[in-house]
């Protein structure tokens, strides 16, 4: 209900006579019929079901000088033969700024809702699937130093919730005083304090505590190259009198060899955890946003701890006119501060291609692969996933087409499982892609 209301008030201020002539909507509506060989990941009597889906997604957007605005969301109903309760999942991401005085005070709303699972140990069943939902809002107050400082005062409140999870349950509170200076279109620097407590509902599996960010942003545009870089210090004071701190890094690199090409790299090494993850990953801080194809689970369970992340991955895509791939090797370490958490040592690769035969015909290819080692239970677990479709494009609004999916689970912790999905479904767009 929480998400549904945030959802409404987004659509209503996005209706407004006010907005209505820089309102965009993109959407899909799909349905076919999927024939899944293991529905709850059994590793012994496999369930095989012919599965009804449907779906909705959408992407709206609003640019004006009172509004800016960005939701995007996906649902989609499953109707399954037995044993499974039909039912309705969905992610949503929405971003919404009022400009209340021009220049000098707006107010920001952000929502994210997504599928995450419950066990992270356990394969990713239908019984092992939960809605997480964050929410951020408070008053964004600008002022000026002198003729080229420009200043920004937020306060925020901030909302999270697990439907099973429940130490995920949270309320926080927080401030962040930014100043920035451009040095022209292309670069500018800014320094950065921001300060957030947070309080559990339930501190049995993660402690409540105070955290301290101080750390400076510098930005940089060029024709073949671009890059943001954050450098600073985190400190966390817990209610128990623990304190932990260390350095933050945050590198985004870009390097364009060609019109088609692009060579990225990414660095962290910095405190975090899953609420601000959620926040930092939402459309409010993508380039630009796009309708979700499925309404996909998170590899990872929802855990309420804060933890120190170390993360490196490159990513190196090409976009051709008729061939287009990706490949994405990436490597993270996951410290947690809370004792009861078993830490995390990760190290995947993501393959991603596809091909347009002509005007009206598309094959897609991808394939993942992802270790996870459990340092203090002396455990690990595999994952690998593939997959093909092959998509007819019929007329401007109408297509269809045919995937198939594998999915394999090797764990220490758990048994072994696999599955394969073929599923076939038509869709119609209001938009041509």
């Amino acid at each position: 209900m929480r998400t549904s209301l945030i959802a409404v008030a987004v659509a209503a201020a996005l209706a407004t006579p006010a907005v209505a002539q820089a309102f965009r909507i993109d959407y899909v509506v799909d349905a076919g019929v999927e024939h899944d060989d293991n529905v709850q990941l059994a590793a012994v009597d496999p369930d095989s079901q012919r599965i009804l889906r449907t779906g909705v997604g959408f992407v709206a957007t609003q640019e004006g000088s009172t509004v800016q605005a960005v939701v995007a969301g996906r649902g989609d109903y499953r109707n399954f033969d037995h044993g499974v309760d039909d039912g309705v999942e969905g992610v949503l991401s929405a971003y919404l700024n009022w400009v209340m005085i021009d220049e000098r005070l707006s107010f920001s709303i952000q929502d994210e809702l997504e599928l995450q699972a419950i066990d992270r140990f356990a394969a990713d069943s239908p019984d092992n699937r939960q809605q997480v939902n964050v929410l951020s809002l408070g008053p964004n107050f600008l002022f000026n130093i002198g003729d080229t400082l420009q200043g920004r005062l937020e306060a925020r409140y901030i909302d999270t919730h697990a439907e099973v999870t429940d130490e995920f349950d949270s309320n926080r509170i927080g401030a962040a005083v930014r100043v920035a200076k451009a040095f022209d279109a292309n670069s500018s620097l800014g320094l950065n304090a921001q300060w957030t407590d947070v309080d559990y509902d339930q501190d049995l599996s993660a402690r409540d505590h105070e955290r301290a960010d101080l750390y400076a942003h510098y930005i940089r545009a060029q024709a073949n190259t671009d890059y943001a870089i954050d450098v600073g210090y985190s400190r966390l004071d817990y209610a128990d009198g623990e304190r932990s701190s260390g350095p933050l890094l945050r590198l985004e690199a870009g390097w364009r060899p060609g019109e088609r090409s692009r060579l990225a790299l990414t660095l962290v090494d910095q405190f975090s955890d899953a609420a601000d993850t959620s926040l930092v990953e939402g459309v409010a801080g993508r380039v630009a946003a796009t309708i979700p194809e499925g309404v996909l689970v998170d590899d990872s369970a929802v855990i309420a701890s804060a933890y120190r992340e170390k993360r490196v991955t490159v990513a190196w895509a090409y976009s051709g006119e008729r061939l287009g791939w990706r490949v994405e090797p990436y490597a993270q370490r996951l410290r947690y501060l809370d004792a009861q958490q078993p830490d995390e040592d990760v190290e995947g690769v993501l393959l991603g291609f596809d091909y347009r035969f002509g005007a009206d015909v598309t094959l897609r290819a991808w394939a993942g692969s992802e270790r996870v080692e459990y340092t203090h239970l002396g455990a690990q677990e595999d994952t690998r996933r593939a997959g093909v479709s092959l998509e007819k494009q019929w007329t401007r609004h109408w297509s269809s087409a045919i995937s198939y999916t594998r999915y394999e689970r090797d764990s220490d912790l758990l048994d072994d499982v696999h599955q394969n999905v073929w599923y076939l479904w038509m869709s119609y767009r209001n938009r041509p892609r």
